[in-house]
């Protein structure tokens, strides 16, 4: 074999990958917005569950993506691990879709092709429309791969040492391993597999006498593609390490089933090359949607018993640490759609962390501090170290390619991440004023107090409110969180004027009605907040305000 043969081989395999990933973007910027709403309502069901995922990774033409959204999902808390096997399962067949669709075998009109798909996208002005244009060039530069491979690999046949050294390789679990480690250098089982079916083609593996060892090798490819899950997982919730595991224990269940059937029938092997007398492209891809669907027919009824043993492998429940994340983990930046999901939740851990300080703040004035002085500022750290990390993986999003809808959520979550961030900074203003208060031994008047439990009250209500609006905005709700806001500032006005009379007639010390004054100002910002919030959800205008607003 040349060495010229060795570059269009390299060459060939290259474009081949390249074209596959491309095609999986641009179909995940088709579907990617409406992935999730269709993992979470038709995943009740276990059988459904598997033909949605069975289809949803036809469509993205990618098992190991599937697989690692499903991982992100579980980790954010938007899955859970019982839901997720049936989909698991349904990508494995899902991705056989791409065996067969290389066998149809279309290199000679892939350059044609490849040439309508650019011409889409150059001269479309619409997003989508490039979308299918990207999806259309994908398809033939991946062909025109497969082809430069078929071709570079045709002289591998007629060498002697080459074959010499297949034969070597008749071993079933040799094989396998083979299988793996290529799976795992390329990180695609579709892309290993469809390299197998050229060396099926090109006659280098000549059936059918090497169908055996291409079946082998098969297996070994489809376990190696679990390690992109794995690796997904790593750093995640017990949850999603559990997810990973059973991927493993799938293909590997599958493996050994087949090794061992395959050992004591090997008439199996001849009803596979049945299925396409002559057409050894196509009997890769029959061999690799027979075996995944056999063992998802097996493993579906077993699926509580996959999640027990994962449960038994990985034990324990997540440690608590509220300065860490606990939803974004490796598998959301290997997708925009997941990466957006799992900040969703940080976001609403924000939420949480944010409310409990800022009752805890206003209620140390009434002698009835909700938490200690301790996790107060262990939650603030916790809503800085959020802001930072949900910041960075916003702008992560925007490398990952998401659809147009999603762009403009991950663009309100920032705003809302930093007006949120803002509201915890002066609930420990007021938390501040209260301890300072208590240590020079100083009160407020019961006037005083009226008001500002009145006040507390509605900033309360009305960060609430826009909390709630931002996930399940609705225009009556947008409105009367915009009234309560205009309340909240004549409320103010007023007891900053009854503040000024008490000290006028020397009911109330200066400092008291200083820091009064002072609490007032942080509040009456809290709600200003709470209103940027809501905005943000109905996609109004937000303004870029300093800390003077």
């Amino acid at each position: 074999m040349l060495i010229g043969n060795v570059i269009n081989l390299a060459g060939g395999l290259a474009m081949f990958i390249f074209g596959m990933n491309l095609m999986s973007d641009g179909l995940k910027l088709v579907a990617g917005s409406y992935l999730k709403k269709i993992l979470e309502k038709l995943t009740q069901n276990r059988i459904i569950a598997m033909v949605v995922g069975a289809g949803l990774t036809a469509l993205i033409q990618s098992s190991n993506a599937m697989c690692v959204m499903v991982v992100g999902f579980v980790n954010a808390g938007m899955m859970q691990l019982e839901r997720s096997v049936g989909i698991l399962m349904g990508a494995k067949i899902g991705t056989t879709i791409t065996g067969q669709l290389i066998a149809f075998n279309i290199s000679e009109i892939a350059p044609v092709i490849a040439f309508v798909g650019v011409a889409i996208t150059m001269f479309s002005k619409k997003p989508k429309v490039k979308n299918v244009g990207q999806i259309i060039a994908s398809l033939g530069v991946l062909f025109i791969g497969l082809g430069a491979m078929s071709k570079a690999m045709k002289p591998l046949a007629g060498e002697v040492w080459f074959q010499s050294l297949l034969q070597k390789f008749s071993n079933p679990i040799l094989c396998v391993i083979i299988g793996v480690i290529f799976t795992v250098i390329i990180q695609s089982a579709s892309a290993s597999v469809g390299v197998l079916q050229m060396l099926a083609l090109s006659g280098v593996m000549a059936f059918p006498g090497a169908f055996p060892q291409a079946f082998y090798i098969m297996l070994g490819m489809n376990i190696g593609a679990s390690v992109a899950p794995a690796l997904a997982s790593l750093g995640g919730r017990k949850d999603a390490k559990r997810v990973a595991f059973i991927v493993i224990l799938f293909e590997s269940i599958g493996m050994v089933l087949f090794m061992i059937l395959t050992q004591i029938f090997p008439v199996i092997f001849d009803w596979i090359l049945n299925t396409a007398p002559g057409n050894p492209t196509r009997q890769i891809a029959n061999a690799n949607t027979i075996f995944n669907l056999v063992t998802v027919a097996i493993l579906l009824p077993c699926a509580k018993y996959l999640v027990k043993i994962s449960e038994f492998v990985i034990r324990g429940e997540d440690d608590k640490e509220e300065a860490a994340l606990h939803y974004i983990d490796e598998s959301g930046y290997q997708s925009g759609t997941v990466l957006i999901g799992q900040i969703d939740q940080e976001v609403g851990r924000m939420h949480s962390l944010v409310r409990e300080n800022m009752e805890a703040s206003t209620k140390a004035y009434f002698g009835s501090m909700t938490i200690s002085k301790e996790q107060f500022e262990r939650n603030e750290e916790a809503v800085d170290f959020l802001n930072k990390e949900i910041v960075a993986a916003l702008i992560r999003t925007n490398q990952l390619g998401v659809s147009e809808k999603e762009a403009t959520h991950a663009g309100n979550l920032y705003h809302i991440v930093t007006d949120l961030e803002r509201i915890g900074d002066h609930a420990e203003n007021v938390l501040g004023y209260a301890l300072q208060m208590k240590e020079d031994k100083r009160k407020f008047s019961d006037k005083a107090l009226k008001n500002l439990k009145e006040l507390s009250q509605a900033v309360y209500k009305i960060y609430d409110l826009a909390c709630e609006h931002f996930s399940n905005p609705s225009e009556e709700l947008y409105r009367v969180i915009y009234d309560l806001e205009a309340d909240i500032d004549k409320m103010v006005d007023k007891m900053r004027a009854s503040n000024s009379k008490r000290l006028s007639k020397m009911k109330c010390e200066a400092v008291q009605g200083l820091y009064f004054n002072e609490i007032l100002v942080d509040l009456e910002r809290v709600a200003d907040h709470s209103l940027n919030i809501a905005q943000a959800a109905k996609k109004y205008e937000i303004y870029d305000e300093d800390e003077d607003l």
